[in-house]
């Protein structure tokens, strides 16, 4: 497995034999991941556009992220009073309630639109408040996608060793963490 992981062609190589079950599974881990957390989002998108480059990457990291942060707010739902007992008294939570409740579906897609969140506890966070699926689901969606796009092309620049679209999607994505550091004051101060 490690001689795969140097040898970049070979990876993907290896990843392409597996089939129909290579995207099945990098799904399933997608999903898992934000149900579970065991990694972090972010390392599981770069991983997407890394093996199977920035589109397909794309779609199989957001279709994995749909799954997944659906699983979460469900779950929040059905077990209800023991989450919100448990997440009730945490800092996150709290201001996420208020800012929620305070500028609606608008908060929501900004908290899912800036980058080192913690996207996976705002699906649950969200599955506790009055907020209907329908509208969180396109939320979700809308809020999750640039980042992820963001996350495949540079996978998918380090597959390639194109450093100089590596610098500049993580440029962008450094500018995109500096409005969020801004938010998160103003989120903060509320």
């Amino acid at each position: 497995m490690w001689s795969l992981w140097e040898n970049r062609e070979a990876l993907r190589a290896f990843v392409e034999a597996q089939g129909a079950l290579a995207p099945l599974a990098f799904v399933a881990l997608q999903a898992l991941q934000v149900v579970l957390a065991p990694l972090p989002g972010e390392v599981t998108g770069f991983l997407a556009g890394y093996l199977f480059g920035p589109w397909e990457g794309f779609f199989l990291a957001m279709s994995g992220l749909a799954l997944g942060s659906s699983a979460a707010f469900g779950l929040a739902r059905l077990f209800e009073r023991s989450l919100e007992a448990h997440f009730r008294e945490r800092p996150f939570y709290q201001r996420t309630v208020r800012f929620t409740r305070r500028h609606g579906p608008t908060a929501a897609f900004l908290l899912f639109l800036f980058p080192g969140l913690p996207k996976d506890y705002l699906c649950y966070a969200l599955g506790l408040l009055p907020f209907p699926f329908r509208l969180f689901f396109p939320v979700m969606l809308l809020g999750r996608a640039p980042a992820t796009l963001a996350l495949t092309f540079q996978g998918d620049a380090l597959y390639r060793a194109d450093w100089r679209r590596l610098f500049w999607v993580g440029l962008a994505v450094g500018l995109a963490l500096c409005g969020f550091l801004i938010l998160k004051r103003r989120l903060e101060g509320e």
